[in-house]
């Protein structure tokens, strides 16, 4: 089994499968402490569900890996707050789908079941918070001690006093039944919830518009799920030319905000959004992206153009380990038309990404255009003040990317003494 390390940066460098299996060992932890604070169990899920996806796209800003269970229980908190805050919760308890008798039972025995589980739920509910928190985490999917004082950032001996004290509460046939109720209901007893999360992604991008249907059907949440770098579905979509996947997600309720209508060019909701907070045209996205930087990346000139009409700050750096402007944005998404825009627009050429344990560190747009191969951009950018000896972060000039990248009429030209000369 991969350690937590592992998978976290793995994660990181662009496995989604590697979150998934993240997801798989956490759901029934996220899922049992939503329970525990929010007594519902298909409010505690939603919590969960949108803990994973917001832990996703900022397990960049986690600077120990080690240190995961328990800044991911602090997101679930906050889901689990936002939730309770925004409506007051019907609950549907687990007491109540578990006192459905089972179909050769008596009535005695029926009658029987239901006193004990009134019980059970009446004790459970009189336990302190710290308590019923341990018990439910102890119970729900047979979680070590070790596991749920990392969870909770509590020593062991403190769990073990936790649980000892409930159990005292509980007594025995009570906890056999308290363990028996919660597995029942843990998201792992299937790998549903874990699936779900990331899939609309991957249907929405392959185009598969009766998989997107399907999951939405069954989870409406799904709309809004991203990748770590911000992507939803609808984005996926749109990028990869399934208008009718896009077309179906926005019939069934997506409701851009400035970003993702940035990032999909619809130019006329950037400009009301922004108009109505003008404050939004130079903002960020969670995950640290100007709408800029979004629209170049995607290639949409008409909303790139619009935005720097706006007087944005065309050279804005992302607010994420990444720190690349909207130039380098639309030269990864190598989208050349638009850095061509930002250039003559007075872009920056000499400013270098970040992101240091990534690729591409250090690169300069000239770097980008050597790499790529993107011939018609190098005299352009040298005559805008581009350092044709400019170096990564390992060292490399443009003509050391382009020799690398078998880009060889790109390096010819940055080899030619007189492009050298200026």
């Amino acid at each position: 089994m991969d350690s937590l390390q592992s998978l976290i940066l793995r994660t990181r460098s662009g496995e989604a499968d590697a979150y998934g299996e993240i997801v798989r060992r956490f759901q029934d932890m996220a899922v049992g402490y939503g329970y525990a604070v929010l007594g519902d169990f298909q409010s505690a899920e939603d919590a969960a569900q949108e803990a994973f996806l917001e832990a996703y796209r900022n397990l960049s800003r986690l600077k120990e890996p080690a240190a995961f269970p328990g800044w991911f229980r602090r997101i679930v908190f906050k889901q689990c707050d936002r939730i309770f805050r925004l409506k007051t919760i019907n609950t549907v308890p687990l007491q109540t789908v578990n006192n459905l008798p089972a179909e050769k039972s008596d009535q005695a025995e029926q009658l029987e079941q239901h006193e004990m589980r009134q019980r059970l739920w009446e004790t459970v509910d009189s336990l302190p918070e710290q308590e019923r928190t341990a018990t439910t985490l102890y119970y729900i999917s047979g979680y070590s001690q070790k596991e749920i004082g990392e969870f909770l950032d509590v020593p062991v001996t403190t769990i073990k006093k936790r649980i000892f004290s409930a159990r005292k509460h509980l007594r025995g046939m009570l906890s056999d039944l308290l363990q028996d109720s919660l597995r029942e209901q843990r998201p792992s007893r299937d790998d549903e919830f874990a699936n779900n999360v990331m899939q609309i992604l991957t249907a929405a991008k392959s185009g598969d518009l009766a998989k997107v249907k399907t999951l939405l059907e069954r989870d409406p949440r799904l709309l809004t799920a991203k990748d770590r770098l911000g992507n939803t579905a609808l984005i996926m979509a749109v990028d990869s030319g399934h208008q009718e996947v896009a077309e179906l997600l926005l019939s069934s309720g997506v409701q851009p905000d400035i970003y993702e209508a940035a990032a999909i060019g619809k130019t006329d909701l950037v400009a009301t959004l922004g108009q109505e907070q003008p404050a939004l045209f130079d903002s960020y996205s969670p995950e640290g992206f100007s709408p800029l930087a979004l629209a170049a990346h995607f290639g949409h000139r008409e909303t790139v153009a619009f935005l720097l009409e706006q007087n944005v700050n065309i050279d804005a750096v992302s607010r994420n380990e990444l720190d690349v402007t909207a130039l380098h944005a639309a030269l990864y998404g190598r989208k050349r038309e638009m850095a061509r825009l930002l250039i003559e627009r007075g872009a920056d050429v000499t400013m270098k990404r970040g992101g240091q344990r990534f690729p591409r560190s250090g690169w300069t747009a000239l770097h980008y255009a050597a790499a790529y191969g993107f011939v018609e951009l190098i005299p352009l950018l040298i005559a805008r003040g581009a350092d044709i000896d400019a170096k990564d972060d390992e060292d490399r000039t443009p003509f050391m990317v382009a020799s690398a990248e078998g880009q060889n009429a790109a390096a010819e030209i940055l080899s030619t003494p007189c492009v050298s000369k200026g």
